[in-house]
């Protein structure tokens, strides 16, 4: 397992992690898809500072709305995303299933099991895995409910997993890695933490109320090999305390490294 975080795309984030020993990034992308024209500065920094890009996300995108035309183009958008990490050389694109809208359970699944059908052929093609993110962005299956109407239907697809989701939800993350880590593609390290029953903010892995040894314990029992990613997330960790929160979580995470 390798420790990573999520960057902005600036030269200043690549050059944090190289002289920090962190050996990875990753992007998020809510709505566009306007990085597929950074390809050469992406590969450029990678190159310059030593660095991965091990996962890109594009969210925001309603794949399965009755809308036909629109659904075509969040599709095309996701697999020129597809297109781009095999480009920059990132193994996993993370993207969501789209909303829930008027259409009952049952019907949204089978939607989503055609549309991750056609993205997983189109990864395979070129190296890169397709993963489902855990998060109730443009997002009906977040949990394991549909995960076991659509990841039993399309068995390459992998999830993209945040146990902060989970927690504020008041589901068990810990049983729901337990039940489907070895699906798991992605990990986010984003710290998570409710005071008086409220959730409070999401302060750096390790200063919140995630069992993380318990999380990469179980992750071991799966035989978890790839990244786990930092995400500053809480307005106090942002701006000017960013990369100290980042490093803050990294030592907490580091420990349980083998």
């Amino acid at each position: 397992m390798r420790i990573g975080f999520i960057t902005n795309l600036s030269e200043d984030d690549f050059k944090f992690a190289a002289e920090n020993n962190i050996p990875c990034v990753e992007h998020t992308n809510f709505g566009g898809v306007e990085i597929v024209e950074r390809g050469e500065y992406i590969k450029s920094m990678t190159t310059k500072y030593g660095i991965d890009f091990s996962m890109l996300a594009l969210f925001s995108k309603n794949y399965i709305t009755d809308d036909a035309d629109e659904a075509k183009r969040h599709i095309a958008d996701a697999k020129k995303m597809i297109d781009f990490c095999e480009e920059i050389g990132a193994p996993v694109m993370v993207t969501c299933a789209g909303e829930a809208e008027d259409r009952s359970f049952k019907k949204n699944c089978a939607r989503a099991v055609e549309l991750f059908s056609e993205l997983v052929e189109h990864g395979k093609q070129r190296d890169v895995k397709i993963a489902l993110y855990n998060c109730h962005i443009t997002n009906f299956a977040y949990a394991p409910e549909a995960w076991e109407n659509i990841l039993t239907q399309v068995p390459e697809l992998g999830i993209k997993f945040d146990p902060s989701h989970a927690y504020y939800d008041g589901r068990d993350y810990l049983k729901e890695a337990r039940d489907w880590g070895n699906r798991f593609y992605h990990v986010h390290a984003k710290g998570a933490l409710k005071i008086d029953g409220e959730p409070f903010e999401d302060p750096p892995a390790g200063m919140d109320s995630i069992h993380w040894g318990a999380l990469f314990a179980v992750l071991y029992h799966h035989n978890y090999d790839e990244d786990i990613n930092i995400e500053p997330h809480a307005g106090t960790w942002l701006s000017e305390r960013r990369y100290a929160g980042i490093l803050l979580a990294k030592r907490h995470l580091e420990q349980f490294i083998i």
